[in-house]
C-alpha cells in the first residue's frame, strides 16, 4: 500500500473512533512505508510524526523473549532450564524447579497469580536497584495457582530477571546492548522524553491521561517507548535471523477469543485464512499498539496509537493492510449464538485467586458474572466464549478453558489471565 492510501485509513479510523494521533508502517522486504495521523497531544496539537514515541507495552514482552533466544542460542542458557536455575530468589521453590524458562515464554509455568502481582502498579517500588529481584522474592513467597495456562506480567517480569542474572547486568542495559543497539532501534528506550500522551475518550472529547512508569513491572511492558519506525526494525530482525523461529512455535494454549487463536514463545498466533500470522499488542493507559509478522511473505505491520479506543482503529486497518498482501483475517464473532455453549449450568461457579474472585451463575439463555467490577451478562458465540460487551474493543467477551470429565471448565480467562475454578 501507498503512504497516501495508508494514510486515508488512519484518518477514516482515527475520527470514527475519536483516536487523537496515530501512525502506522508496513514493511516489505527491505522497504518500510509509514504514515501518520492526527496530533500526539490534544493540549499542545503538536502532530504525530514518525519520529513519535509511543508506549510499547506489552510488546515489551516479545522483545524480551527474543533476547532470552538470542542468549541461548549463544550458549548462555537453555530453554529447557529450570526457572529457578537462573532466578536465585526462588531456589528451592517446588514449582520454578520444575517449570523451565521455555514455559515462562510459553506462559503455562503454573507460578502464583495474584492481583497484586499482576497488577500492582500504584505500590510503593522499593529504591535502589534490585528492583526485579525484588519482585522475585515477592512471588517465591506465595503458592502457585493451578492453571495450566494463563497470562502473566509477574511471569515476564521473572524473564527480565533471568536476563539480568546471565548478562550480569541490570535489565535496561542488557536489552541496550542485547536487542536495542544490535537491531538499530535507537529511539527504543525507558522513559517519557520526546513521547506521545495517552488519552481517553469523554463527553467532550480526548483527554491526557499520564503514562504508566513502573520500573519493577518495566519486562512486563511498564517503561518503555519506541517508534513505529524501530517497530518494524525489530519485526525485520525477526524475519531475518532464522534462530528466532523457534519463538513462532506453537506451544499448548488456548484460544482467547478477540484476542488470539494461539500462543507461541512470546508471540501469539492469529489463524488468518489459509495461512497465519505472528504478532503481539500493547494495552497501557491511554495507548494502544499492535506489531505483525507474515514471515512467507517477508512483511510486517505495526500501529501504534495514543488513545484507548486505539484497537479500535488497529483492527480495520490491519485488515485492509494484510487484504492488500492477501491474507484474509476472519472477523470477529459478536453476535450472539442461543444455544451454542449448550448447558450453561456447567459454568456456574467461583472461580479466582486468593485476592481476587468471579462469580459465575447460569441465568436462562444467559451468564451472570459478578466480580469486584460490577455485573455483566454473557451471551454465548460458541462452546466456551460468551460476549459480555461487543462495544469494548480490549474486553468484548469472556472464554473458557479446557473442561473436566463432567463438562464443567477449568478456567476462566478474563481478558488473558486465567482464574481456576474453585471447586473445594
Amino acid at each position: 500500500m501507498t503512504e497516501a492510501e495508508l494514510l486515508d485509513l488512519l484518518r477514516e479510523h482515527g475520527r470514527a473512533q475519536g483516536v487523537p494521533g496515530a501512525a502506522v508502517g508496513v514493511l516489505t522486504g527491505d522497504k518500510a512505508t509509514v504514515a501518520c495521523h492526527g496530533v500526539a497531544d490534544v493540549r499542545t496539537g503538536a502532530p504525530v510524526t514518525a519520529a513519535s514515541r509511543f508506549g510499547v507495552g506489552s510488546l515489551t514482552k516479545s522483545m524480551c523473549a527474543t533476547v532470552v533466544v538470542r542468549l541461548a542460542g549463544d550458549g548462555r542458557l537453555s530453554l529447557d532450564d529450570p526457572i529457578a536455575a537462573h532466578v536465585p530468589e526462588l531456589r528451592g521453590t517446588a514449582w520454578a524447579e520444575a517449570a523451565t524458562v521455555r514455559d515462562l515464554l510459553a506462559n503455562r509455568s503454573g507460578l502464583p497469580l495474584r492481583a497484586s502481582l499482576e497488577f500492582g502498579f500504584d505500590e510503593q517500588e522499593p529504591g535502589g536497584g534490585g528492583v526485579l529481584a525484588s519482585l522475585a522474592a515477592a512471588v517465591a513467597a506465595e503458592e502457585p495457582t493451578a492453571v495450566a495456562w494463563s497470562y502473566t506480567n509477574a511471569g515476564w517480569c521473572l524473564v527480565g530477571r533471568i536476563i539480568e542474572t546471565v548478562t550480569g547486568e541490570g535489565w535496561e542495559d542488557a536489552m541496550r546492548a542485547r536487542l536495542f543497539e544490535p537491531a538499530a532501534m535507537a529511539d527504543t528506550a525507558p522513559g517519557a522524553a520526546h513521547r506521545v500522551s495517552g488519552h481517553q475518550p469523554s463527553p467532550g472529547g480526548a483527554v491526557p491521561v499520564g503514562p504508566l512508569e513502573v520500573r519493577t513491572f518495566a519486562p512486563a511492558g511498564t517503561s518503555l517507548a519506541s517508534t513505529v519506525d524501530d517497530l518494524l526494525r525489530f519485526a525485520a530482525l525477526h524475519l531475518a535471523e532464522p534462530a528466532l523461529a523457534v519463538m513462532r512455535r506453537a506451544q499448548p494454549s488456548p484460544a482467547i477469543h478477540g484476542w488470539f487463536d494461539g500462543w507461541c514463545l512470546g508471540w501469539a498466533r492469529f489463524d488468518a485464512g489459509d495461512g497465519q500470522v505472528w504478532g503481539w499488542d500493547s494495552v497501557l493507559p491511554g495507548e494502544r499498539a499492535v506489531l505483525r509478522l507474515l514471515p512467507e511473505l517477508n512483511a510486517a505491520v505495526a500501529v501504534m496509537t495514543n488513545s484507548e479506543r486505539g484497537r479500535a482503529l488497529c483492527r480495520p486497518v490491519l485488515e485492509a493492510v494484510l487484504a492488500s498482501f492477501g491474507v484474509a483475517v476472519p472477523p470477529l464473532r459478536l453476535n450472539p449464538a442461543p444455544g451454542a455453549a449448550g448447558n450453561l449450568a456447567r459454568f456456574a461457579g467461583i472461580y479466582g485467586w486468593p485476592d481476587r474472585r468471579v462469580e459465575v451463575r447460569a441465568a436462562g439463555t444467559h451468564l451472570a458474572v459478578s466480580s469486584e467490577d460490577g455485573e455483566a451478562e454473557g451471551w454465548p458465540l460458541d462452546e466456551r466464549a460468551f460476549v459480555v460487551d461487543a462495544a469494548d474493543p480490549d474486553n468484548p467477551a469472556i472464554t473458557f478453558g479446557e473442561a473436566d470429565r463432567a463438562g464443567r471448565p477449568r478456567t476462566l480467562y478474563l481478558m488473558l489471565w486465567g482464574l481456576p475454578a474453585d471447586r473445594g
